[in-house]
C-alpha cells in the first residue's frame, strides 16, 4: 500500500470513526433503556405470579368452605333421571286442566321439577309435595 492510498484511507475512516464515537453514547443510552424495560417486565411478571397464587389460594379456601353433600351427589347420579321422569309425567299441569287450583300448584311444581332435574334430594321433596297437594300416589 502506498503512502497516498494510506492517507486516503485515513481521510475516509477518520470521519466514520468520529461518527461511531458520537453514537456510542447514544447506543449506551438505548442499552440502558432496554435494561430498564427488561427489569420492569421482570417485576410485572413477578407481581402477576403473586396475584395468581393469591387468586388460587382464595379460590381453594372458598371451595373448602363449601359443604358438599356427597350422598346427594351419588344419589343424584344414579336415581335422579328415573325420579325426574316419574315426576314429570305425574305432575304435568295438563293432567289437572279441569281443576284450576291444582293446575296452578302443578305448574309451580313442574317448573321446580325441571329446574332441579339433577338434584335427587330436591326431587324427593317435590315428590312429597306432589303427593300432599295434588293427591298423587307413586
Amino acid at each position: 500500500m502506498s503512502a497516498i492510498q494510506f492517507k486516503d484511507t485515513l481521510e475516509f475512516t477518520t470521519p466514520v470513526l468520529g461518527r461511531l464515537e458520537n453514537n456510542t453514547t447514544t447506543e449506551y443510552m438505548w442499552i440502558g433503556i432496554a435494561m430498564i424495560e427488561f427489569l420492569l417486565i421482570l417485576v410485572l411478571l413477578y407481581k402477576m405470579q403473586k396475584m395468581q397464587q393469591y387468586a388460587k389460594a382464595k379460590t381453594k379456601a372458598e371451595i373448602l368452605e363449601q359443604r358438599i353433600d356427597f350422598d346427594n351427589v351419588i344419589n343424584s347420579s344414579f336415581n335422579s333421571v328415573q325420579l325426574y321422569n316419574k315426576l314429570k309425567a305425574k305432575c304435568h299441569p295438563d293432567k289437572f286442566a279441569a281443576d284450576i287450583e291444582k293446575n296452578a300448584i302443578a305448574e309451580a311444581l313442574f317448573q321446580e321439577i325441571v329446574e332441579n332435574k339433577t338434584n335427587a334430594n330436591k326431587l324427593y321433596e317435590l315428590k312429597e309435595r306432589a303427593e300432599e297437594y295434588l293427591d298423587i300416589n307413586f
